[in-house]
């Protein structure tokens, strides 16, 4: 009898299977929808927190100039491999930092002054160490608008509580397990840390001139399907149809696995009184 796989090597197994790529195929597809409202060409995007560059080099193919930041070298590493493989490593360029360095620019800089047509911050927030924190929460939303152009885009995108539930409930059959999860008691899933409130994150984004212009449900059947049809002919491209048409329906984004917001940012507008010179609004 043969011994069960060690987890590291499930999760690697699991996160290379189609299913398991399925958050970064939908968030190519949902970032599509949002770049087609984004003027210049080609986009400057900067993705904080990129991982292995599933992101970034999606959107590099599509012809962006994107700065991948990450604090592991190795998964940098990873994510140049990609960029070359896929043809863009001219179009990705990688810088070793974080979210935390991105807040200490913002203030070292004073705030404003962004120059990115499109920041991306995903399965990033939920793992700072003041998640919990409203204050802390809102400071790293607002640095992150900071690097935003006006007009240009935020998207941030984070677990939620209800799928880990659901999920409980209807795969594994336990009811108590799921009722922790609903209340925000332990992970929302594989590597995505604890629940975070989608309606905090949209307040912080309000609150830094970002309000949310996007709102996408990032697979929103799947964990409740059973894996072992997944890997039937036919079946997964079925359920990427559905998965697509589901994650622009609004009202599915709480029970998602992860939620996707994205906001923009409030371009300086004329004031009366001004004599025709801008006066930018606040957060911008």
């Amino acid at each position: 009898m043969s011994e069960p796989p060690h987890p590291e090597e499930a999760a690697v197994a699991w996160r290379s299977a189609p299913w398991g790529r399925l958050r970064h195929t939908l968030v190519e597809h949902t970032l599509a929808v949002v770049c087609r409202t984004v003027s210049g060409r080609p986009l400057r995007v900067l993705d904080v927190g990129c991982g292995d560059g599933s992101d970034a080099v999606a959107l590099a193919h599509g012809g962006a100039e994107v700065t991948a930041l990450d604090s592991a070298p190795l998964v940098l590493e990873r994510a140049r491999a990609a960029a070359h493989r896929a043809g863009v490593a001219e179009r990705v360029r990688t810088v070793e930092a974080d979210l935390g360095d991105v807040v200490a620019l913002t203030a070292l800089t004073g705030g404003g002054g962004g120059t990115f047509d499109l920041v991306l911050c995903h399965d990033v927030l939920q793992h700072r160490p003041g998640a919990g924190s409203s204050a802390d929460l809102a400071a790293d939303v607002a640095a992150l608008a900071s690097r935003v152009r006006p007009g240009g885009c935020l998207s941030v995108l984070g677990p939620g509580s209800a799928a880990a539930a659901l999920r409980a409930a209807v795969r594994e059959d336990d009811l108590r397990g799921a009722r922790r999860l609903l209340a925000g008691e332990g992970p929302a899933g594989e590597d995505a840390g604890a629940p975070l409130p989608a309606d905090r994150v949209e307040e912080a984004l309000a609150a830094a001139g970002t309000p949310v212009e996007f709102r996408f449900g990032v697979r929103v059947v799947t964990d409740l399907l059973p894996d072992a049809r997944k890997g039937e002919r036919g079946y997964y491209e079925d359920l990427l149809e559905l998965e697509r048409a589901l994650c622009e329906r609004p009202e599915l984004v709480a029970v998602a696995r992860s939620w996707q917001l994205v906001g923009r940012r409030r371009p300086p507008r004329r004031r009366a009184g001004t004599g025709g010179r801008l006066a930018t609004l606040p957060g911008c």
